[in-house]
């Protein structure tokens, strides 16, 4: 029987450590460390394998006989469309600079100043409309790389860029918020 309670349409967010070695001990470190990248438009969950196969020659023939996964790989592509210092440095590997002394005041950046990925530990939390307070589901504590993807798009629509995350190890938790 299908149950419409069990879908998922909301937003979504994504925090990010930079540098950090440990897992966090609690969810406030996240915010503690100004780890948010903001919000997340679109989410899509990267599965990807490496597998090996072997074909046996069966009278002549060469028949698939077996399959062997080698490397397996989680990850994340993430539509996001706020932007600010952290979106400014992932799309431009940006080290930051000095605010200026004009008005408005501007905060500097220098492209290429950081390398070109960003690793940490990572916490993705989505939101359905039953819950404010809970998240229908999250990823946490995964240690993981960071890096801008494709274009930055700013038009007559919202502005928007792509982050795609590679999970590693520790490959953290997965959350699933039961619902009646």
């Amino acid at each position: 029987m299908n149950n419409p309670n069990l879908t998922l349409v909301g937003t979504g967010d994504f925090s990010l450590i930079i540098g950090a070695t440990d897992v966090p001990a609690t969810e406030d470190e996240y915010d503690a460390a100004t780890a948010p990248f903001g919000n997340v438009r679109e989410v899509t969950v990267l599965n990807e394998q490496e597998v090996k196969e072997h074909f046996g020659s069966y009278r002549g023939i060469r028949i698939l006989d077996r399959s062997v996964a080698t490397q397996l790989r989680k990850g994340y592509r993430l539509k996001m469309d706020e932007f600010e210092a952290r979106a400014v440095q992932a799309l431009y590997y940006a080290s930051s600079g000095d605010d200026t002394v004009t008005d408005p005041v501007y905060e500097t950046f220098t492209p290429f100043g950081l390398p070109q990925s960003l690793q940490g530990f990572g916490r993705i939390r989505l939101w359905d409309t039953a819950s404010q307070t809970n998240p229908r589901f999250m990823h946490k504590d995964f240690l993981c790389i960071v890096r801008f993807e494709g274009d930055y798009t700013l038009g007559e629509e919202f502005s928007e860029h792509e982050l795609k995350v590679d999970v590693l190890s520790p490959v953290g938790t997965v959350y699933l918020r039961k619902d009646a």
